[in-house]
């Protein structure tokens, strides 16, 4: 049974972790729309009528640094993730991801100026009021050792998810920027938590969690969990291009990175219930990215 302080630690470090994360995507947000405004002006001062100016070389390369700073942020999600398996199940670590929300949000409304009325405000409040009833009621029914998680179940899960993510951004191309940001953000979130969940089947053994695998199955598990921060990395870059709202669909990506690897828990251990009080955190979890995705639908321009 996981100690008390290990199942601390292991909250800590999300928390943590989830407010790097989160400004990640903020700081690639910037460094996209900064590199497009370049783009669009060095396109205008290619038309004798406009006369605009060429943007210096200077404010080109400063987008770029800033959007590989917010990549750099972003990539350490792996770190963040291997140094909490070793202290406690993946499921708490995930659990306290909706709390990086906060960073996100100030971020957004002071240097991206998206427009951040009282009720999205509030949905992210209520988002993270979710994420933190999902880790106390994982304090109150502690999770078993990944070491006993049904593995070929947990793959089986993983792999139908990849395959559904990239389909669905195909087909929601025509759809509205709000379903556009439900759909990036949930299928994106799922692909990160699964990387989380594999490498926390990777790590176990039967005498506890180590920092690396200990053998050579659980080292093809860790290996293909990178395919999950790779495809929500491309989920994300791929919703930029979409013209997706970051706060709006981070909501959407913090509920499916708390939600699926506490659904995966019947899944993954024989016998194991889901139980009523983390059920009751999804419900207010849902309750606060709808309030976040509710409103005046927003059309999309043609895009990739």
């Amino acid at each position: 049974m996981t100690s008390t302080a290990g199942i601390a630690i292991a909250m800590l470090i999300g928390i943590a972790g989830t407010s790097i994360i989160h400004l990640s995507k903020g700081v690639m947000k910037h460094g996209v729309e900064r590199l497009r405004a370049c783009t669009i002006a060095a396109s205008a001062s290619g038309d004798s009528a406009t006369g605009a100016p060429v943007p210096p070389g200077g404010l080109r390369r400063r987008a770029r640094v800033i959007y590989a700073a917010g990549v750099a942020m972003n990539f350490t999600n792996p770190l963040w993730v291997i140094v909490a398996n070793r202290f406690a199940p993946t499921v708490y670590y995930t659990s306290m991801y909706g709390a990086g929300l906060v960073s996100l949000l100030l971020f957004s409304r002071l240097v991206l100026h998206e427009r951040l009325d009282r009720r999205r405000l509030f949905g992210a409040m209520v988002v993270i009021a979710g994420t933190l009833l999902v880790g106390f009621s994982r304090i109150v029914t502690p999770v078993p050792a990944m070491y006993f998680a049904n593995r070929t179940r947990v793959l089986l899960a993983a792999g139908c998810w990849a395959l559904a993510a990239p389909l669905v951004g195909l087909l929601s191309r025509r759809g509205s920027l709000t379903l556009q940001e439900l759909l990036f953000g949930l299928f994106g979130g799922g692909l990160a938590s699964l990387e989380a969940v594999l490498k926390g089947v990777a790590q176990s053994g039967a005498a506890g969690s180590t920092f690396l695998p200990q053998t050579g199955a659980n080292w093809w598990v860790f290996a293909v969990s990178f395919a999950g921060a790779a495809g929500a990395f491309g989920m994300i870059q791929w919703s930029y291009l979409r013209r997706c709202r970051v706060s709006i669909m981070a909501a959407a990506y913090d509920v499916s990175y708390v939600a699926l690897p506490l659904l995966l828990v019947p899944l993954a251990f024989s016998g194991e219930r889901l139980g009523m009080l983390p059920v009751a955190g999804l419900v207010v979890l849902g309750i606060g990215a709808f309030v976040i995705q509710s409103g005046p639908a927003a059309s999309v321009p043609p895009v990739a």
